[in-house]
């Protein structure tokens, strides 16, 4: 079975489109702004994971793990 593939230099905004099941990733990680479709739709399109998780002080290594627990692959990290 192939893992979706994450890449935490895309903008949140394609990798919420492409992988609507990340949202919830984000939200128990703090990155709860994911939740508001006009953040999403603004800050989202440039907005990275690695840039969102600088933001809110939380390790790569931890966001790599999260994700990586919730069945996703990790690119970029």
């Amino acid at each position: 079975s192939h893992m979706p593939t994450i890449d935490l230099d895309t903008p949140v905004h394609d990798l919420v489109a492409q992988q609507p099941a990340i949202v919830d990733v984000m939200v128990a990680m703090g990155l709860d702004g994911v939740t508001d479709p006009k953040l999403l739709n603004t800050v989202g399109r440039f907005m990275t994971l690695r840039k969102g998780a600088k933001m809110k002080h939380i390790a790569i290594a931890d966001l790599v793990q999260q994700l990586q627990a919730a069945g996703f692959e990790v690119q970029n990290d």
